[in-house]
């Protein structure tokens, strides 16, 4: 994978197994995803930041700081939520039956190609 944010988000959603993969800015607007044709991205980034402003409450409310990652898991699918900084936050959406520690490695190893196709936009 390399290149511009979408050709390294769809890498990512194709090796992955994905459902949806983007970055989203902390006030919900979608900075760019690649997504299963049946998954509206604009309407899940806006319910991601939300979510991340959860993830820093409870931080902050346990006094341990800013979350690395969230997955929270539901019947048919499992979200991740990653921060990139204080104003971007990479999310995925696998199906229920996914590897997890494999959507997390795909994840952890991607992410040096989405923090350098971020800081070209």
């Amino acid at each position: 994978m390399s290149g511009t944010l979408s050709d390294t988000l769809q890498g990512l959603k194709d090796t992955g197994g994905l459902d949806l993969v983007a970055v989203v800015g902390s006030d919900g607007l979608l900075v760019e995803s690649s997504q299963s044709p049946d998954i509206d991205a604009d309407s899940f980034s806006a319910l991601a930041a939300s979510g991340l402003l959860m993830m820093d409450a409870m931080g902050r409310e346990l006094d341990q700081g800013s979350a690395k990652q969230a997955i929270l898991e539901y019947e048919q699918s499992v979200a991740i939520l990653t921060p990139l900084d204080d104003e971007l936050v990479l999310i995925a959406l696998a199906r229920g039956d996914s590897n997890l520690g494999r959507v997390r490695l795909v994840l952890r190893r991607g992410l040096p190609e989405i923090n350098q196709a971020v800081a070209a936009i």
